[in-house]
């Protein structure tokens, strides 16, 4: 059975340095240094993804975190261990190795030493000093510790109370921006009520993602200061021990009082700031463009109501309606033909370039084609031509048994044609997987988002300057899913299909 002081002593050794709390699901990264996975997570940079370690502020990917299985069997074991009730006090204490009462204590390696230890070839080199004369050079050392400790303490104070107020600021803004929205919107068309919507979604994930962050910055300070506490009050009553009590451990007890840093996480991060300050931008805008567009129909009205009317039921109100997808008000419908030279050999491509079809699968391998354009063994084709700046727009209708079996999205001019293909952001491909009644975000490899959206008609809009990638439903005018992304060079209509029977026509 383990005594208190091992166990506590042991659960020191197993301590998150961020939420200052037993590891959990600890994992190491290149550095060497261990945390919850949970915690580390925090530390990413949104500008690249990397992952900060807060004690070297080595910046590591987050694909390089590995589970320290040694660590979490460790912490299972010391949490299953069931210390002893505190021991009584023993006789004056005396030396173990030579049953001598022990006088002094080096202060080379922090043991006590009776007579025969002092003068052994193991201590002989080492400087000794009586107990009673050692005491006070610790009491000091104590003493300038708990005072370096206070001043950390009333820093942390300090810097918590200022990040809470941030917060609270932060998400006052938000409330305010959630209610200007609701009191503007009200004077505008009916047909401006999803975007309010998706405005308001858009906030509220703000406030709920400024609430997260203000959770871990409370609790993570708070944990921090909790942890401090516990070093000044070990100190504080160390100074209350005798001499023989108060050096026992007093290597460990400084240490780790020398050792606490305050690890200070960020209250409202940048990226946060930034999203509330795009979301203001976008709704002052589009609210801008809206009013002007109200008042020039307005002024067309007087002229030719009807003329008006009609344009509004027709195009101009499924322009509006498309609000809803992020930026693609005011989207280039692109014409989009198939790229043959890209297409893999088994495809049926129509005389105009506007359909292809996967009629049926060959019972052998089909040759790989020599032409180093052709997608080989995946059956993927791309849309002709490239893009590389403004916004574009087109629409896909998929058909076949079953609705058909594809990937339809965008590609980089970089991406790979030959060999196995990973279908996901990383490897330059941003697509949906549209299959019978599912339909899948493919957001990094062997990883798809589930979404509640099927259709047989789908629309791709790419934004160059805000880096996004919007699908929605052709039919409805519905959003259906967004990336979120940095292209390198050009990219092009990207199209799989899956299943024998499936064909795919472009518009327009």
């Amino acid at each position: 059975m383990a005594s208190p002081q091992f166990v506590s002593n042991l659960q020191e050794e197993v301590i998150c340095p961020i939420c200052i709390d037993i590891l959990q699901d600890a994992v190491t990264i290149d550095c060497g240094h261990s945390f919850c996975l949970s915690c580390i997570s925090w530390t990413q940079d949104p500008s690249d993804g990397l992952l900060k370690c807060p004690l070297c502020k080595k910046s590591v990917r987050k694909d390089t975190l590995r589970p320290n299985w040694l660590l979490m069997n460790l912490v299972e074991k010391i949490q299953a261990m069931s210390p002893l009730e505190a021991q009584p006090e023993r006789e004056e204490p005396r030396c173990q190795k030579h049953q001598e009462k022990i006088h002094y204590f080096c202060e080379h390696d922090g043991k006590f030493l009776c007579t025969v230890c002092r003068e052994s070839q193991d201590h002989k080199s080492h400087k000794a000093n009586l107990i009673e004369e050692a005491a006070p050079k610790y009491q000091g050392l104590i003493q300038l510790q708990l005072k370096d400790l206070q001043q950390k303490e009333k820093m942390i104070v300090q810097v918590k109370a200022q990040g809470e107020r941030k917060i609270d600021v932060f998400k006052a803004q938000v409330e305010h921006e959630k209610q200007r929205i609701i009191r503007e919107f009200k004077h505008l068309r009916q047909v401006l009520e999803e975007e309010e919507k998706f405005l308001l979604l858009r906030l509220a994930w703000l406030a709920q993602e400024g609430e997260n962050r203000g959770h871990f910055f409370g609790t993570s300070t708070e944990a921090q200061l909790n942890y401090l506490n516990r070093l000044v009050d070990c100190l504080k009553a160390k100074q209350q021990m005798s001499p023989h009590e108060m050096l026992s451990d007093i290597k460990a007890v400084l240490y780790r009082s020398r050792g606490f840093q305050f690890l200070q996480p960020t209250a409202v991060s940048p990226d946060l700031e930034k999203k509330l300050s795009e979301a203001k931008s976008r709704h002052d805008s589009i609210t801008e463009t809206l009013k002007k567009f109200r008042d020039n129909l307005q002024a067309d009205g007087k002229k030719d109501k009807s003329r008006i009317s009609r344009g509004m039921s027709g195009d101009l109100m499924k322009s509006l309606s498309l609000i809803l997808a992020p930026n693609l008000v005011l989207a280039h419908a692109a014409p989009v033909t198939l790229d043959a030279a890209s297409a893999h050999p088994d495809l049926v491509l129509s005389p105009d370039l506007k359909t292809v079809a996967l009629d049926f699968v060959p019972p052998g391998d089909s040759e790989e084609p020599a032409h180093p354009e052709c997608f080989y063994p995946f059956r993927c084709v791309l849309g002709s031509p490239g893009f590389s700046s403004g916004r574009q727009a087109w629409e896909v209708e998929l058909g076949g048994a079953g609705g058909g079996a594809c990937v339809v999205g965008v590609a980089s001019e970089h991406a790979a044609r030959r060999g196995f293909l990973a279908v996901e952001p990383r490897a330059g491909f941003w697509a949906l997987r549209i299959a019978g009644s599912e339909c899948q975000a493919l957001i990094e490899a062997n990883t798809r988002e589930e979404l509640p959206a099927r259709t047989n008609r789908v629309g791709v809009c790419v934004d160059h300057e805000r880096g996004e990638v919007v699908f929605y439903d052709a039919i409805t005018s519905q959003h259906i899913y967004t990336f979120q992304a940095c292209f390198p060079g050009r990219i092009f209509p990207f199209f799989r299909l899956l299943f024998p029977g499936t064909k795919i026509t472009l518009s327009p």
